[in-house]
């Protein structure tokens, strides 16, 4: 059973940490990071949720400098340069990171746990600590700070 669990979530997570820093090597060293404290924390009650909660506790703002690395997935090496639609894809890819890179570390992990990890509103909250309120309050402006970036730094179709 823990080896399904594992399996099954390593990639959620690992996905969900890129999306939060945009670093696939990072992110699959938090995943598995997460993973191991998961499974060794006799306190874990919704095993889903703490793993969350854990993985969006690493990415609490620091006083450094921050730092805007993407790295595209393996698979678009492989890809080659010749297919047109993927090579926009992967524009548009990495403008979707850089604007989401650029939101508030919390209105970050809104829209990455609301939208792309499905959580409801409620387990949002619970995973960062946060009323339910706030969770949709981030969410507004995040997606309204996502949109104005994007349109901002679309790139021109020929």
């Amino acid at each position: 059973m823990i080896d399904d669990y594992v399996a099954q979530r390593y990639v959620h997570l690992r996905r969900a940490a890129f999306l939060m820093c945009g670093d696939w090597e990072r992110a699959g060293d938090l995943a598995r990071a997460t993973l191991a404290r998961a499974l060794t924390d006799p306190d874990v009650g919704d095993l889903d949720l703490w793993a969350y909660g854990d993985l969006m506790a690493a990415f609490k703002p620091s006083h450094g400098r921050r730092e805007h690395v993407f790295v595209a997935p393996p698979e678009a090496a492989d890809r080659g340069a010749s297919d047109v639609d993927a090579a926009l894809g992967d524009v548009y890819t990495v403008l979707v990171l850089d604007a989401l890179r650029r939101l508030s570390p919390k209105c970050r992990a809104v829209l990455v746990l609301h939208h792309f990890c499905h959580l409801a509103v409620a387990e949002t909250a619970d995973v960062l600590s946060l009323d339910g309120n706030k969770v949709t309050e981030y969410e507004a402006e995040g997606l309204a700070a996502f949109d104005a970036l994007l349109r901002a730094t679309q790139p021109a179709v020929a």
